[in-house]
């Protein structure tokens, strides 16, 4: 077996906690297709202020229909740029064909849980805690109600209608089952969800929680100490701030906070009044570096979630089919749930259509292959490094994914020649859709099903226009023809938090957004990605800010300047390295990569080593010139 390789890089252990699920009976209540009837139990229940009957009695009808709404309706269109006449400004296809709904992201994922009650909705793939959809809806209801009942959250509808952005509740978690119950409970509380990646360190997670303005942390069992780290450290600046924090732990506890599976589990926990939030409220705040700099919080609304989420679900592209008698689509959740890609396509994608995801916390190739083949898992969401280790690896038995019929392949470019032998290999006919979209516009691009165009990221998803412009000029140019991708979108973000000089360099006036890739695309409407103009590095397809690096390795003693840039790996994509202008003889290239270890993320670590120079070339005004470090790392 190859070395353990660390996909999911921000957790390095696995999760411990094996605790088994709440228990509650569900069974279909014949007076209403759309209605569950949940026997919890304990005799005494609390009413659901919302979705419960008026009886008295511990079987109470739940419905996921909103009483102050009729049947979903289409969403008008928001004001895009008029610009489309250009014959060179592509609009997908799909659009007139694929009306948007007008629904918030939990009312859009939950809607149908009666229809698959009794379905495994989600698993851990080590220990098989599992939940039910009835279970897990349940299990939202409660948590929200939980958090509503908290002086943090109180204000929740005055802020999402006054401040389009309710209390910002944080999500500190490696993928397991109860993400989706604290992720969508926040939304029905009226809450902002940001996530965060597990692997961060304890100042990476106070930077998070101060910028967010975080009022609740759900934080898994192993990481509490990071966050009581993190804490501390926000405490010698704000005591305040951090006095105003609720930690609810999912697991034991340490220091006796609750415990998010008991909350869930306590029949007397009472279900959450639902929050209807205007569409164009902000819904989840993940973070990201942009073309440039430190990661910044991304406001994307109800709005935009649910537009790429039902684009995805266009019968053109998406691989996931509704479940329905015996038959119910699996997928694998080991891409993490704090990035879009796991979070809409993965994890959402498949509650909205009935599926199971069997979640992994980590990468371990053993686990990996085992749990694919013992879960009959169907669509298996990847990123090129797991591609490589599925079609390169003798590890590998074609026989353990042969219930694969559909690959998605994004977050970085996929390998032509790798992609092409994993398709060889196959025994059954297979989908292999690559695609293409950032934290800032959500999914734009994905091959549709069963199309052979591999190396391209696809075509235009519903409702999504694109331009490729010259990078000199901005004159926008035709097919064949490479320059940078800028997207208008309704799914594309409102704003960063705070920062409007980041948002006026990424967002324009008329809607668009500059990507930073250098793409083309062909007469048919395929595009490709050909390069890239931002500065970011993509390691394992996470983003790291080359300045974030450069800021760190600056406070080290013997650094008097630093450029860091990408370079290539075969396992990663793309690993860090650093040109340090030292201030002595005396640092080493080994001290400061251990420097950056004590401080950073893994995948932020300095793997491709450092370097040291006289000189790092600059611009007259005194930038780094990225590309020239870039083009002496080639050289070496």
């Amino acid at each position: 077996m190859a070395p353990t390789l660390s996909i999911l890089s921000w957790v390095g252990r696995s999760l411990s906690s094996s605790s088994s699920s709440n228990a509650l009976r569900v069974v279909a209540s014949s007076s209403s297709s759309n209605a569950l009837r949940v026997v919890a139990s304990s005799s005494s229940s609390s009413s659901h202020r919302r979705h419960a009957s008026s009886s008295s009695s511990s079987s109470r009808s739940i419905t996921t229909k909103s009483k102050s709404r009729g049947p979903a309706l289409p969403m008008p269109e928001r004001e895009h740029d008029t610009g489309t006449n250009h014959p060179y400004i592509l609009e997908s296809e799909y659009r007139s064909s694929w009306p948007r709904p007008k629904l918030s992201m939990h009312d859009y994922v939950l809607n149908e849980s009666p229809t698959w009650a009794n379905k495994t909705a989600v698993e851990c793939g080590l220990t098989g805690r599992s939940y039910t959809h009835a279970q897990l809806y349940d299990g939202i209801m409660r948590f929200g109600g939980a958090l509503q009942s908290l002086e943090a959250m109180k204000g929740a509808e005055r802020m999402l209608r006054e401040e389009r952005r309710g209390p910002t509740v944080a999500i500190l978690c490696p993928n397991c089952p109860e993400y989706p119950i604290a992720f969508y409970g926040c939304s029905v509380a009226g809450g902002t969800v940001t996530t965060i990646n597990p692997a961060y360190t304890p100042g990476e997670v106070a930077r998070h929680l101060k910028d967010s303005d975080t009022k609740v942390i759900v934080v898994d069992a192993i990481l509490e100490p990071v966050v009581d780290a993190a804490l501390g450290l926000l405490g010698k600046e704000n005591k305040a701030f951090v006095d105003g924090v609720v930690v609810i732990v999912n697991g034991p506890s340490k220091h006796g906070r609750p415990n998010l599976r008991d909350i869930v589990a306590d029949p007397n926990t009472p279900f959450v009044d639902i929050v209807e939030p205007p569409l164009d409220a902000t819904a989840i705040l993940p973070y990201s570096s942009g073309t440039t700099g430190l990661p910044k919080g991304v406001c994307l609304s109800h709005d935009a979630f649910t537009c790429t989420l039902h684009s995805y679900h266009h019968p053109s592209i998406g691989a996931m089919a509704p479940a329905e008698g015996d038959t119910q689509e699996v997928t694998l959740g080991l891409l993490p749930f704090y990035h879009i890609y796991g979070m809409i396509i993965v994890l959402s994608s498949t509650m909205a259509k009935g599926g199971k995801v069997v979640t992994m916390p980590m990468f371990e190739p053993k686990a990996f292959v085992n749990i694919i083949a013992t879960n009959k898992v169907s669509v298996l969401h990847i990123v090129p490094p797991l591609l490589n280790f599925m079609a390169l690896n003798p590890a590998v038995p074609v026989s353990a994914w042969s219930t694969v019929h559909t690959f998605t392949c994004s977050a970085a470019p996929v390998p032509v020649s790798t992609a092409a032998i994993l398709k060889e290999k196959a025994a059954q006919p297979i989908s292999f859709q690559e695609g293409y979209g950032m934290t800032e516009t959500l999914g734009t691009h994905i091959v549709p099903k069963g199309a052979n165009r591999l190396g391209w990221c696809g075509k235009l998803m519903a409702h999504v226009r694109a331009k490729v412009i010259d990078v000199e000029t901005k004159e926008v140019l035709p097919s064949g023809q490479a320059g940078e991708l800028c997207i208008n979108s309704p799914a594309n973000m409102k704003c960063y938090l705070n920062n409007e000089k980041a948002t006026r360099e990424t967002l324009d006036e008329d809607g668009w957004i500059t990507t930073g890739d250098v793409a083309m695309y062909d007469d048919e409407g395929y595009f490709k990605i050909v390069d890239r103009l931002k500065e970011l590095i993509k390691v394992k397809g996470i983003q790291v800010s080359p300045s974030e690096l450069e800021d760190v390795l600056l406070t080290h003693p013997g650094v008097a300047e630093a450029g860091v840039v990408g370079v290539a790996c075969d396992m990663a994509g793309e690993v860090p390295r650093a040109y340090v202008v030292p201030r002595s003889k005396d640092v080493k290239a080994e001290e400061l990569q251990a420097f950056i270890a004590g401080k950073l993320a893994r995948h932020k670590h300095l793997l491709g080593g450092v370097k040291f120079v006289e000189e790092l070339p600059k611009n007259p005004t005194g930038k780094i010139i990225r590309r020239k470090l870039r083009e002496m790392a080639n050289g070496e």
